[in-house]
């Protein structure tokens, strides 16, 4: 049987195992009690700084926050430090500060760089730059457009309008002309000719046939009936009005 084995009940137990069981209670029973205490010692600090963090910083620290950090950062961010910034900062140290740079640094340097920088240096820079290079480059330009115009756009024009628009314009008035002129010359011959022949050997004719009749028919008979029916009788009427009602 090993030396593992569970001991059966009964057995003795040697004087080795004594000590060793003596040596185990003395080494280890009173580190694991220190232990035990510091863990213990530990648990009460933190449950204290925990109750007195809960209960009295926290409260105190609001209460001053509220009561007396804020107020008066308030006071001191409105009042003090915007009657420091406009009057003390600004009246007395800032605008005067800015007149005195504005009169001393930034004026004269202001007329220094319109009257040397601008008249002595850039102006001329500017009118050499004009004189020498931008007048000729633009004038070589100029140059090239105009040739460029003149030889690939205007001549090439002419040479179009010359010899293939104006004469196709030509032979297309000379077309419409000449068709003009046929179409006249048909219409004359087909419409106008044969209208004045027959106007002049059959309507004439029958036109002055028919006035002839309708003023022998109409026209003569009303005249008759006038003159020697109706004026009669209008002025029999009429002297009969007047010997009655002696008018």
């Amino acid at each position: 049987m090993s030396s593992t084995d569970p001991r059966e009940p009964g057995q003795r137990v040697s004087i080795g195992d004594w000590v060793a069981r003596g040596l185990a209670v003395v080494l280890l029973v009173p580190v694991r009690l220190l232990w035990e205490a510091v863990k213990l010692c530990g648990r009460a600090v933190v449950a204290a700084g925990v109750y007195v963090l809960e209960r009295l910083l926290v409260p105190v620290g609001r209460f001053l926050w509220y009561w007396v950090v804020r107020p008066l950062w308030l006071f001191v961010k409105d009042v003090v430090w915007g009657w420091a910034l406009q009057h003390v900062l600004w009246g007395m140290v800032l605008t005067p500060l800015g007149a005195l740079l504005m009169d001393w640094l930034l004026r004269p340097l202001r007329h220094a760089i319109e009257r040397w920088l601008w008249q002595r240096l850039l102006l001329p820079g500017l009118e050499l730059l004009w004189r020498w290079v931008l007048r000729p480059v633009l004038g070589a330009i100029e140059s090239t457009v105009e040739w460029l115009w003149r030889w690939c756009v205007v001549w090439p024009l002419q040479l179009l309008w010359r010899w293939m628009l104006r004469p196709c314009w030509m032979l297309l008035a000379t077309i419409v002309s000449y068709g003009w002129r046929g179409a006249t010359a048909v219409v004359r011959v087909l419409v106008v000719v044969p209208c004045v022949f027959v106007y002049r050997t059959v309507l004439r004719p029958v036109l002055r046939a028919l006035a002839a009749v309708w003023d022998f028919v109409v026209v003569r008979p009303l005249v008759f009936l006038n003159r020697r029916v109706l004026a009669p009788l209008n002025r029999a009427a009429a002297e009969v009005l007047n010997t009655v009602f002696g008018r």
